[in-house]
């Protein structure tokens, strides 16, 4: 154990908290389904687990793993969180004025689905060192 690792350990300890309070909260308004929710606290959750875990290996056994979670890719979770609400909120008002009565409600529901999923790909990509999903190549977020 070294100096550097303990500190490399307690910076994704850190980071990994914020990443997941930030999600937590914006679940309370994003999720159109309490079973989303859970289903989104669960997955962040056990990732964060993962992520801590693979720190706790680092320490103990040497090598960083495969998780890092930097104060940039903090801060461009936080952006895409805003993002995402604020764009919701206007989706939201144009549909409050313009969809049918009967329809409203399973409207918001998917669109608040998508925004759900597109945060937990934010998410993905900020917990496990801005490795983007899909493609032949690998772009950094945050970094």
């Amino acid at each position: 154990m070294t100096g550097s690792g303990l500190m490399d350990f307690l910076i994704s300890v850190v980071g990994l908290l914020i990443i997941v309070f930030l999600i937590y909260k914006a679940l309370d308004y994003i999720s159109p389904d309490v079973n989303f929710k859970m289903i989104a606290r669960y997955a962040v959750g056990g990732a964060a687990l993962l992520i801590f875990l693979l720190a706790v290996k680092g320490v103990l056994f040497g090598g960083s793993g495969m998780a890092t979670v930097s104060p940039a890719g903090v801060l461009t979770f936080a952006i895409g969180l805003i993002v995402t609400l604020v764009v919701l909120y206007i989706i939201y008002m144009v549909v409050d004025q313009l969809a049918p009565p009967n329809l409203l409600i399973p409207i918001k529901y998917v669109i608040g689905a998508i925004a759900l999923i597109a945060i937990l790909v934010l998410a993905q990509q900020v917990m496990f060192g801005g490795l983007a999903i899909g493609g032949n190549t690998f772009r950094q977020i945050g970094r």
